[in-house]
Parts: C-alpha cells; structure tokens; sequence
C-alpha cells in the first residue's frame, strides 16, 4: 500500500507526508487537509500453477484486483479527488502504476461527503479504484530420487 500512497501524492504533486495509510495511527491534530488510502477487498480473478523440473520449484501466480478507497479530508477535498481521477488517466500515471506492478482497472463515482463535526464542517470526498495486480510465489518442490519398498507377504 506504500507504494500505492507514493503514487497518489506524486501524480498529485503533495508530499507523502499528506497520503496516509487509513489503518495507521497518525496524529491528525496539525494536518489541516489530507488523503487516506484503505485496501477494502481483494478478489482471486485466477491462479495458474507451473512446475519447473531442471530447478525442481512449483510456481504459483495469483491475479487479483484489489478496491481501494481513497478519502480527502479538508479544505477543497472534491476538488482533489476530482483532479485524481483525472490524472489517473494520464499516460505518467499509468506507467507510475506498472512500475509498482499494478493496473488501473475502473474507478468509482466521486463521492462528495461533507461532515458536520465540533465547531462546523469538514469537507470529504471519496472516490474507489480497482487495481488488478499479481502475486507470485516460487517454492522448492524437491522429487525423490530413491524410494525403500518394503514387501510384507500374508
């Protein structure tokens, strides 16, 4: 997720410093405006199982796509995750993504949230992105060479 983080504050020119990890635990106190990012679910779209002989190791590749909620909170939040949509768009940000191994697949209706909290107002606003992305694991299979066969008459 950091480098999902790294890639919204660059496509939206902000330091890292305002895009944080929704389930961390950040004093907020001195941030006037920031975006969260929170992994809501991953879905298996398909597996596919190889198994190398010569280096005797099974690899196994998973595709999922994964819906992530990304919030603004602060002074112009609709306008900021109207500019991320956007942006997500362009070719940079495209390439940004495949960079750390991932592609956009969809991206959900902006959501303008405005909340009413102590002393007033604060603008939200939300938008959900799909991103698809695969993990793959390489693990020893070793095969036996020799095999002891007991034979045991009745």
């Amino acid at each position: 997720m950091k480098a999902v983080r790294q890639t919204i504050a660059t496509v939206l020119k902000l330091p890292e410093t305002q895009v944080l990890d929704a389930d961390g635990e950040t004093d907020l106190s001195d941030i006037a405006s920031f975006i969260t990012v929170n992994r809501v679910t991953s879905e298996l779209m398909g597996e596919e199982y190889k198994f190398n002989a010569k280096k005797e190791v099974e690899i196994i590749t998973l595709t999922r796509e994964t819906l992530i909620s990304v919030n603004a909170f602060g002074k112009n939040s609709y306008l900021i995750i109207e500019k991320l949509a956007s942006v997500l768009s362009t070719s940079y940000a495209q390439s940004l993504l495949t960079r750390i191994g991932a592609g956009l697949v969809r991206k959900s209706q902006i959501r303008n949230l405005p909340t009413a909290i102590a002393g007033g107002k604060e603008q939200r606003a939300q938008i959900d992105l799909t991103l698809s992305h695969i993990h793959r694991i390489e693990t020893p299979l070793y095969q036996a060479k020799t095999v002891d066969i007991t034979v045991h008459k009745d």
